[in-house]
């Protein structure tokens, strides 16, 4: 079985499948309560109250999660979260970066010779941090030389 909508898209794993379409154009073919239940998952915000039992049961759910206080708190926790999270991530990218950077800068000073003490000079950086670079430039050297 292959789909008539993609017709590359195999189908044949055994499954059975419905596919909805919330914009069919052949409301006919169907009982209307699954053309009210479409209609109200096109337009869940703004959806009349339903003919149908089972669509005003679902309406009712969604309502009482929608208005759920501890619903809508752990939503804004979760939301904040990922808000921090990303902030975190950026901030942290953008350490490494300076790091890469004062690194790529260090090992320039460090191939011309230059003492850890000259090249934070140079840099205007802590002479301890350049000569904890000056470390690991001198063991990756030795690690690939």
């Amino acid at each position: 079985m292959t789909c008539k909508e993609e017709p590359g898209l195999d189908l044949e794993d055994g499954a059975e499948r419905i596919f909805l379409n919330t914009r069919g154009t052949n409301p006919e073919e169907v009982s209307p309560e699954l053309v009210e239940l479409l209609h109200y998952m096109e337009n869940t915000n703004t959806a009349a109250p339903a003919e149908n039992q089972k669509v005003r049961e679902i309406q009712k759910r969604v309502e009482a999660i929608k208005s759920s206080e501890e619903v809508g708190v752990r939503y804004m926790q979760a939301w904040e979260e990922k808000v921090l999270e990303r902030q975190a991530g950026r901030q942290e990218g953008r350490l490494e970066g300076l790091r890469e950077k004062l690194k790529e800068q260090t090992a320039k000073k460090w191939k011309k010779g230059k003492t850890p003490e000259q090249a934070a000079e140079d840099l205007e950086e802590d002479p301890e941090v350049i000569r904890k670079i000056y470390r690991e430039l001198e063991q990756e050297s030795k690690n690939h030389g």
